[in-house]
């Protein structure tokens, strides 16, 4: 194979790689767009939800249940990548989360490449799963999440819940939350104005309980949406600059091809030259060892 056609179906191949990195990056955008558009719905009713723990506070005669303390390990909760191509995303969430655990917090990990990382480093969470790829995929994520985190409170195994996540800044590089997750702060969810308690068809401790419930659910959704936003954010950074620099590649392979084609017909038309003079008439071309030449020196 000439070296043409060598630098050819090098190209070809580039090109393929070129419109891999182009749909990755298409659809990485795509996932950012869908996230942002779920997240104002998402916000408004966490601060609907909100707003009714601070109603429903109150109805109770002193303070609930849930802030008086109780035994139990700290859980961290990390929102970390599902999929790869995302540069050191979960690199940085990872480390940010190392900062908070002690020996005896418990690590609740969501999403695989994340989990991987953990392994890694001598990290053994005590409860992984996938991260959803899409919005549409969060709910269930959470709720499987969320009877996780219940069933351990129920047995007196966790005391305090603490998220860790990403979320996506346009424009700039994401930026890493932590924030209290459980107990509840009904300090900065209590109404700031005075206002009659409201009607229930349920006794206050349950509604209220509830009601607490659906704001994590709320507050978890937003995490898990922000962080396939940011990830996602990452994953089109990142083949951005793949298909910039495969473009690039491409370009100097069409110049080496070009140099190529040229250095070919430069060859066959000095084949061509070379052909041309041997027919040209009263040009002989004739060996050392034949008789013209033999019978020449002889004179």
């Amino acid at each position: 194979m000439t070296r043409l056609a060598d630098i050819n179906e090098h190209i070809g191949s580039m090109a393929e790689l070129l419109e891999i990195v182009g749909a990755m990056r298409s659809l990485a955008g795509m996932r950012v767009q869908e996230a942002q558009r779920a997240l104002p719905g998402i916000r408004r009713y966490g601060d609907s939800v909100a707003e009714a723990i601070g109603a429903a506070l109150l109805l109770m005669p002193e303070p609930a249940p849930h802030e008086r303390p109780s035994a139990g390990q700290r859980a961290v909760i990390l929102c970390a990548a599902e999929h790869g191509f995302v540069g050191a995303f979960n690199e940085r969430l990872l480390e940010a989360a190392e900062k908070l655990l002690e020996p005896a917090d418990l690590l609740f990990l969501i999403g695989s490449r994340g989990a991987a990382l953990a392994y890694e480093r001598g990290r053994n969470p005590a409860w992984t799963h996938t991260m959803a790829s899409r919005v549409a995929g969060v709910p269930d994520v959470v709720d499987r999440l969320a009877r996780e985190l219940y069933s351990r409170i129920v047995r007196g195994q966790i005391a305090r819940i603490e998220l860790v996540s990403s979320r996506y800044q346009q424009g700039a590089a994401p930026v890493t939350e932590h924030r209290l997750l459980l107990p509840l702060d009904t300090a900065a969810l209590a109404l700031t104005q005075p206002r009659q308690a409201p009607l229930h068809n349920l006794p206050p401790t349950r509604l209220l309980e509830r009601l607490m419930a659906e704001y994590v659910f709320a507050v978890l959704t937003e995490a898990l949406v922000e962080s396939i936003a940011s990830e996602n954010a990452a994953r089109f950074a990142a083949m951005e600059a793949a298909h910039d620099n495969v473009e690039h590649k491409l370009g100097e392979l069409r110049q080496e091809a070009r140099q190529a084609r040229q250095s070919e017909i430069t060859a066959e038309l000095l084949d061509l030259l070379a052909g041309a003079e041997a027919l040209t008439p009263g040009t002989q071309f004739a060996s050392p060892k034949s008789p013209a030449l033999s019978s020449s020196r002889a004179d």
